[in-house]
């Protein structure tokens, strides 16, 4: 597996992720037109990468295969899993077809290393309780700290 770091030419790669993510339980909730078109999803890659954006894609067989991403948003434009205008919130998705080979686990483990590296205290997410995914963040050091909708948010301190 390589890693390597994110890219504004991973933008649709980033897409395709981030449908992944919002449709993690298999039902078509999102397609391309409604992430773009839905403010509250869009604002994860509005003008991807702004400054201070973050991220990892891993690679097998040099096809991509997954990516995270950490974004600063604001209060006034905060995302599900916002805890401060101060605190990374992350995006994780891995294609269908690379599951169940540690790429979620060496993107997420790559993305806190660049958030230590860049001197951040904490990064965010949000999470539905049933998202197997869960159980990674978990793992990890992620824990709940609120819930937002029907979902869970989750923090790490670094």
């Amino acid at each position: 597996m390589y890693l390597r770091p994110a890219t504004a030419a991973d933008l649709p790669f980033l897409i395709e992720m981030m449908l992944e993510a919002c449709n993690w339980d298999g039902t078509p909730w999102f397609d391309e037109a409604k992430v773009r078109s839905e403010d509250q999803v869009w604002r994860y890659l509005d003008g991807w990468p702004r400054n201070g954006d973050f991220g990892v894609i891993a690679e097998l067989g040099g096809s991509p295969a997954g990516a995270t991403w950490g974004r600063l948003l604001t209060r006034n434009r905060a995302g599900y899993g916002y805890i401060a205008d101060d605190v990374p919130e992350l995006t994780l998705g891995v294609s269908p077809a690379f599951r169940r080979r540690g790429v979620a686990r060496a993107v997420l483990t790559e993305l806190v290393a660049q958030a230590r590296a860049a001197a951040y205290t904490r990064l965010s997410l949000s999470v539905d309780p049933g998202n197997p995914a869960r159980t990674l963040y978990e793992s990890l050091g992620f824990r709940k700290v609120g819930v937002v909708g029907t979902s869970d948010t989750m923090l790490l301190e670094l």
